[in-house]
């Protein structure tokens, strides 16, 4: 596991500018906890709506879990501690699951469209960044 986190860090860091990850620690791990919060988002509104076992984003939560922990030195080097990790995961969770619930229950259409639409850009801005 540890060969592949390295592998995922290293094209990560050597990814085109024309992909969305970001080049500094600081930057990177936001963006990793903010997708774990999604993913767990993601996974609690299907649950709750009955649509699925949620298991490939279980999976990929896994994998942006994996990340966190494995640039986590480097991220308290650079200023970021636990808990400010945490509550970026936790804003970026709320801000999906208000997504989702907008998209499934309001009763205007176009607003839940457009919340739907939101949702999977972020989602797939998050999932695009996982290698296979």
């Amino acid at each position: 596991m540890k060969t592949f986190l390295c592998g995922a860090l290293v094209a990560l860091a050597t990814a085109s500018a024309s992909e969305a990850v970001p080049a500094q620690t600081a930057e990177r791990v936001r963006l990793f906890a903010s997708c774990a919060g999604r993913l767990s988002a993601t996974i609690e509104h299907g649950w709750l709506i009955d649509r699925s076992d949620g298991s490939t984003a279980q999976r990929q939560r896994r994998g942006f879990e994996e990340l966190i922990a494995a640039i986590l030195p480097d991220a308290r080097a650079a200023g970021l501690d636990g808990p400010r990790i945490l509550h970026q995961r936790i804003a970026a969770k709320f801000a999906q699951a208000r997504l989702l619930q907008t998209a499934s229950f309001h009763r205007d259409t176009r607003r839940a469209a457009r919340a739907r639409m939101l949702a999977e850009q972020e989602l797939a801005r998050c999932t695009s960044i996982l290698p296979g």
